[in-house]
């Protein structure tokens, strides 16, 4: 009886020690311990803590993973779940309307009986964002000239992407260069080259901005101007005067840009016995009149004269078809 007795303890004890090595609650221990124990996760973004055993006593049980404490928005992940090694990642994951304040969160590994907890510190920090600035907001630019605008990236603590920079709504003969053209930093600058046949007007361009998922855009309002210039026509283009008569023509003169210089005015190819004059000359204004007076020795015929207008550094010419006929 004895002996039955002490061989059925023996079986008992046997089946015991196996199912103490099996959840853990046989030889040996477990500590549980974060890397970092606080971290920042901004809203709408993810964030891993690592999760390590310190096993001892020859401890070899599967440990399993919790969190709790969790805030409304914030989902938990371990990688793996479960483990029989020394090691797990944690992954949290912030949702983008969770409130931007630290959290107390508790992390429990259990095998068996056996139960350990570490404390991680959880700081949600506000959605990282952005906006554009074009500093100045309007520029003018004459034709064939090139002007510098500065973009602003004003970010949130959170926002460390890089910028990627274009310009849209650029008329023709507008090209835009940033530099950077993917922004690092809290600037750029934004050349704008305009060519010398760019339409004179104002223009609305766009500044867009791509970085972190997000894209934003700042307005810039371009004025084009006309250079400093003039140009000249004839009214009429073709005149008869008869031998022994005189006739007129209108010089117009046509002013952008803000030319201001007053045009001197001469003229080219008149034949012999016909004599020409202009009125004003130097011509402050738009007009000027010329007077062509034909001897009656002029030789009847078509002639062909150039009128030359110079003004500043800018010479100008018209065409101007002259018929000498008979009284």
């Amino acid at each position: 009886m004895t002996t039955k007795l002490a061989k059925r303890l023996m079986g008992f004890l046997g089946v015991a020690v196996v199912l103490g090595v099996l959840v853990g609650c046989g030889g040996g221990d477990f500590t549980v311990s974060l890397q970092p124990t606080t971290t920042t996760i901004a809203q709408g973004k993810s964030g891993t803590v690592a999760v390590n055993l310190a096993r001892t006593g020859g401890f070899k049980g599967e440990v399993t993973f919790a969190v709790t404490g969790l805030p409304s928005g914030v989902t938990a992940k371990f990688d793996p779940e479960k483990t029989t090694a020394d090691k797990t990642t944690l992954t949290l994951t912030v949702g983008s309307t969770v409130p931007t304040q630290k959290y107390s969160l508790k992390v429990t590994a259990t095998s068996g009986k056996l139960k350990k907890e570490a404390v991680l510190e959880l700081t949600v920090a506000v959605a990282p964002d952005f906006t554009l600035e074009a500093a100045p907001a309007s520029v003018a630019v004459k034709q064939g000239a090139t002007a510098t605008v500065t973009v602003n990236i004003k970010r949130t603590a959170t926002m460390t992407e890089a910028v990627a920079l274009t310009l849209e709504g650029a008329p023709a003969g507008v090209t835009g260069t940033f530099n950077p053209a993917s922004a690092p930093a809290d600037k750029s600058t934004l050349t704008l080259q305009v060519a010398a046949t760019t339409a004179p007007g104002n223009y609305t361009l766009t500044v867009r901005g791509k970085g972190g998922g997000l894209d934003k855009t700042a307005k810039l309002t371009l004025t084009v101007e006309a250079v400093p210039d003039f140009s000249m026509s004839l009214t009429p283009a073709a005149v008869t005067v008869k031998q022994g008569a005189t006739g007129t023509v209108t010089v117009n003169i046509t002013r952008v840009g803000g030319f201001a210089d007053v045009v001197l005015l001469e003229a080219e190819g008149a034949p012999a016995g016909v004599r020409v004059s202009f009125d004003p000359n130097p011509a402050p204004a738009g007009v000027s009149t010329i007077t062509l007076a034909v001897d009656a020795t002029a030789a009847v015929g078509s002639y062909t004269l150039t009128v030359r207008g110079t003004g500043g550094t800018i010479t100008k010419t018209a065409r101007l078809t002259l018929t000498v006929a008979a009284p």
